[in-house]
């Protein structure tokens, strides 16, 4: 009877202890929630920075404090820098607009004539964009709830854009942090792998930081090569505002959606727009330009490391789909891991019943 006791006393004080840390593991999870997104890309940052981080500390003498803080400012100037200018470009444009406005002074000038030939579009736009030019005033009266809809997304666009830029900026100076302690906090790392797969956790912190390093290599540098050659395109073909879509299709290319969308549009201006051999030239060098990306990001995010290729791109795509542009990095590391413990249960031999 007493032994049933002490039993039931221990599953009590069990329960309780589970109960509480439960709790406490909740409660802590909280708190930190609204800083796991800046932590993960800050990782994210210094795993995909460390190549660079380690080259510029042997250059600087083993001086890895000043090293992180060099590349800490760099990224926030490479971050701030286009924004700063983006703004006070708009920022000048509105106030031009809102004078012109104000005085009666806004004209619009007639559209040219090939709009009207332009497919599906051409027809209805050079018809709005005549109206505007002969009654603006007219054309922003019948068009107000439209435009009041478009001016409160924008609002929104904005909004979100200016968080996600303070959380990157964040995110950098997180990783500006864990570079030069990254050598302290790898073993504590490895140990707590190794706590949920015995004897794999050193093995499983490298296969986690070269995944990061491909996919950043395969999707931002690639992206990036890809719009370089797509904007060489875009200056040569005498393209407006070929900086900002040569920008827009970087974009596009990280976020995995593709400059498909903005390579048809200048080639349709091309072809309608420009003469025909400048036409069959642009699109001589934009098709495979547009297309480079398929081939190289496989062979970029899949060099060196021991998980299939597909496996890769799926996380990739996977990721994307479930956890944004996070998961462009967080999606190929799970699966990668996910791959090398299915191997290594495969391999182990089964006990003896």
């Amino acid at each position: 009877m007493a032994g049933s006791d002490d039993a039931g006393a221990r599953t009590v004080d069990l329960a309780v202890r589970l109960v509480a840390l439960g709790l406490l593991g909740a409660w802590c999870f909280a708190l930190l929630r609204p800083f796991i997104a800046i932590v993960v890309w800050g990782a994210i940052l210094a795993v995909a920075l460390w190549p660079l981080f380690t080259w510029l500390k042997r250059l600087l003498a083993d001086r890895g404090n000043v090293a992180a803080g060099l590349i800490t400012l760099a990224g926030l100037a490479l971050m701030l820098g286009p924004v700063a200018l983006l703004l006070a470009n708009l920022a000048t444009t509105a106030e031009t607009v809102l004078r012109a406005l104000s005085t009666g002074t806004l004209e619009v000038p007639p559209p040219p004539p090939q709009v009207a030939t332009w497919p599906w579009l051409g027809p209805p736009l050079d018809e709005v964009w005549t109206e505007a030019s002969q009654n603006l005033e007219a054309v922003l009266e019948r068009f107000a709830p439209h435009l009041q809809r478009v001016a409160n997304a924008l609002v929104g666009i904005a909004a979100t854009a200016g968080i996600t830029l303070l959380q990157f900026l964040a995110a950098m100076i997180v990783a500006g942090v864990l570079l030069p302690n990254a050598e302290a906090i790898r073993p504590g790392l490895a140990r707590f792998v190794d706590r949920l797969t015995p004897a794999r956790g050193r093995g499983f912190v490298d296969l986690a930081g070269a995944t990061v390093r491909n996919v950043a290599r395969g999707v931002v540098g690639v992206a990036v090569l890809q719009g370089l050659l797509l904007g060489v395109g875009f200056l040569a073909a005498g393209i407006p505002f070929a900086g900002l879509w040569t920008l827009v299709c970087v974009v596009l290319a990280i976020v995995q959606i593709g400059p498909a969308v903005v390579v048809l549009g200048t080639l349709v201006y091309a072809w309608t727009s420009l003469e025909v051999a400048t036409a069959v030239l642009f699109t001589l060098w934009m098709i495979p330009a547009s297309l480079v990306d398929n081939v190289l990001r496989p062979i970029v995010m899949a060099h060196g490391l021991p998980v299939p290729m597909v496996v890769i791109l799926a996380g990739v795509v996977g990721g994307t789909l479930v956890h944004g542009l996070v998961g462009l990095f967080v999606g190929p590391v799970v699966l990668a891991l996910g791959w090398e413990l299915l191997r290594a249960w495969v391999r182990t031999e089964p006990a003896p019943g």
